[in-house]
């Protein structure tokens, strides 16, 4: 007597449906996981000199093998408005590589670090109507009357103009790098009525950059667009938690 068999077919989409369900809750709890430890990352790299809790994105998948072997191959720090002495860094982003847990997984080591960090055209205005050679010209804390933007890759322009255009002076300055902790504006050209004075100390004006977080240093490569100044910064290692 004929008797009826189920296709094998439909055994077989069960089971696809099964592994495809299995692989869906692993995938979930994967980001879960990264998610969580996103969190606790930025908490532990506030430490490290941010003044707030910074943005952290761990690449690579799955996440939770990387934690089995508590070795992370890069991860992304970013950051906006830290505070630098006398000016503000806009943003700051930095990749740190090799990123290694010990077995508390609260403490570990990374390294090397390299990104880049902006400072604005307006932060730049501040500092030298507020901190640099402008300060007592324009009374301090107020550049309503100073303009400044990019004119090339290297290059910025200030236009200074006062009491309805009767002080009118301009000032082009060379962005160059003043070592592992500051930014130089190396005066190239001027124009205008610019006092005696004010000329000397706008020859050569440096920014500070004496306490960047995560021990980063500036590695010299400088750049000016109409964002700001982008310098490029560098640590060879980090130990954290």
């Amino acid at each position: 007597m004929y008797q009826y068999q189920p296709p094998k077919r439909s055994a077989g989409r069960k089971a696809l449906i099964w592994i495809i369900s299995i692989l869906v809750v692993l995938v979930g709890l994967d980001f879960g996981a990264k998610a969580f430890a996103q969190s606790e990352a930025a908490s532990q790299i506030q430490k490290q000199g941010f003044p707030k809790k910074p943005d952290v994105s761990i690449a690579g998948f799955p996440f939770l093998t990387q934690v089995i072997t508590r070795n992370f191959h890069a991860v992304t720090i970013s950051s906006s408005d830290i505070p630098e002495g006398p000016i503000k860094i806009t943003s700051l982003n930095v990749v740190a590589q090799n990123v290694k847990l010990n077995s508390n997984f609260q403490s570990g080591t990374a390294g090397p670090l390299n990104g880049t960090l902006l400072i604005s055209l307006g932060a730049i205005g501040g500092f030298l109507a507020d901190a640099g050679p402008l300060a007592g010209f324009l009374g301090g804390g107020s550049n309503g009357g100073l303009n400044i933007h990019a004119v090339g890759s290297n290059t910025l322009k200030a236009n200074l103009n006062l009491v309805g255009g009767a002080v009118s002076a301009s000032a082009t300055w060379r962005v160059t790098s003043a070592g592992p902790h500051a930014i130089e504006l190396h005066l190239i050209k001027h124009s205008g009525s610019l006092p005696g004075s004010l000329l000397t100390s706008a020859q050569n004006i440096k920014i500070p950059l004496n306490s960047l977080p995560a021990g980063l240093r500036l590695t010299g490569k400088l750049s000016s667009s109409s964002g700001g100044i982008v310098a490029h910064v560098f640590a060879r290692s980090l130990a954290f938690g």
